[in-house]
């Protein structure tokens, strides 16, 4: 995440803040929220289920989902209220937290470090990458705390490699696929499919780092802390969501190929990994202390922030803990 860009588009957006609106009942007599995503991936896959099965709905919720396309677009959503929530990355969230924008940690959601470094068919080593281009999120972000550490066992660094800037993985793959690029560093389900196309999954960064929160749900301070019933709905809807995806793998990768596009196979195999493999969504939806910690330490590492910010100041647990009471 580019640290100085994302706060100044989130402070200048957030002069136009004032009071945060209560909850707007729709016509068929549901609470609306609206609820930002960087763009769909395997990460959000809870907040599809709950909308393809109707557990929103079964809160009293109808819930309206924005694509940012970008780590700090979907920052300025919610630190603006123009989402009342939000999925993005933990790195992200802390970072904004660091600079004092309105919001604050309510939940993870995607518990483990998910990027792959898929690179082109004539790339057999990570000596064969020197010097070739690699496509990041940003290069502060937690694509380039992946790539440093996985290059890190290879006594390498991000200057060994041309970096170029992609917003998500969609257009990651997209660079990889037009042969503008010799790597990527790309999410579930795109370096599955990238690797259907003959591509190479060079290293996956659950290799090097373990104890990891990769996406987090963010909420407007101001809205959560006048529309605390809705939060708590959303939540026990998404928890029922992550239930359903452990227990029912059809349904569930009906729903990915329905939002992503990809081939059944490629769904089928993310749901082996995401769901069996890795078991990446936390049912009690409690965020790891040290997980996010890693996280901060990383990004003080890189010069993101200055220090990690109190535990306090970033998440609020309570949301949670009355939802689930």
């Amino acid at each position: 995440m580019n640290a100085p860009r994302l706060v100044s588009l989130a402070l200048l957006a957030a002069l136009t803040l004032l009071v945060a609106p209560p909850p707007v009942a729709a016509q068929n007599g549901l609470t609306e929220l609206t609820f930002g995503i960087l763009t769909p991936t395997a990460s959000e896959w809870p907040v599809y289920i709950a909308q393809a099965e109707g557990f929103y709905k079964d809160e009293g919720l109808s819930v309206s989902i924005i694509e940012g396309n970008s780590p700090p677009n979907v920052i300025n959503l919610v630190a603006t209220n123009g989402a009342n929530m939000v999925d993005n990355g933990c790195d992200s969230e802390i970072a904004a937290v660091s600079h004092n924008l309105p919001l604050k940690v309510v939940a993870p959601m995607f518990v483990v470090n998910p990027y792959s470094l898929v690179v082109v068919p004539s790339i057999k080593s990570w000596a064969d990458l020197k010097g070739k281009s690699v496509m990041l999120g940003t290069k502060q972000d937690v694509t380039a705390i992946a790539l440093a550490s996985l290059a890190a066992a290879h006594k390498m660094t991000l200057d060994d490699f041309q970096i170029v800037i992609g917003g998500n993985s969609t257009a990651r793959y997209a660079g990889l696929q037009s042969g503008n690029v010799q790597g990527a560093m790309l999410a579930q389900p795109y370096d599955l499919l990238a690797e259907s196309k003959g591509d190479v999954l060079l290293a996956t960064a659950s290799d090097t780092i373990k104890d990891w929160a990769f996406t987090c749900i963010a909420a407007n301070t101001d809205w959560a802390a006048k529309n605390r019933p809705t939060v708590l709905k959303f939540l026990r809807a998404l928890r029922k969501a992550i239930q359903y995806g452990y227990a029912n793998k059809a349904g569930s990768v009906a729903v990915l190929i329905d939002k992503t596009k990809v081939d059944p196979a490629i769904a089928n195999a993310a749901w082996d990994v995401d769901f069996g493999k890795w078991k990446a969504f936390n049912t009690s939806l409690k965020l790891s202390i040290p997980a996010i910690q890693n996280v901060g330490r990383y990004q003080v590492q890189f010069g993101v922030v200055p220090a990690m910010p109190a535990i306090s100041d970033l998440y609020d647990p309570s949301f949670v803990t009355d939802a689930f009471k």
